[in-house]
């Protein structure tokens, strides 16, 4: 998986690291997602799914395990990651503001 391997190597169990991206996957769905989200995202008519915030969220912590790309920084799943994976969803994966949220 992503940067599985360096979490590990920091002294992060694989069950701290399960908790912490389950965590962060609710936190996520709770402003973009199905339960009465702040800012809903949608694509196809389809409120935004969690597979698909676990798949930003993979492809995010991709991007900063890259070495080269010294601007991406996990931040523990505060708002800035938050809202790299929604900028991801919107860029990679199809979604939309839901009308009238933004």
């Amino acid at each position: 998986m992503y940067n599985n391997q360096t979490i590990m190597n920091s002294g992060t169990s694989s069950t701290e690291l399960n908790d912490m991206l389950t965590n962060f996957v609710e936190y996520v769905d709770s402003f973009y997602g199905v339960n009465d989200p702040l800012y809903p995202l949608i694509k196809d008519g389809q409120s935004l799914s969690k597979v698909d915030i676990l798949g930003a969220t993979e492809r995010y912590l991709g991007q900063c395990a890259d070495d080269s790309n010294e601007l991406c920084t996990w931040g523990d799943g505060d708002s800035l990651d938050r809202e790299r994976v929604r900028d991801i969803l919107l860029d990679e994966f199809g979604y939309t503001h839901k009308e009238g949220t933004w």
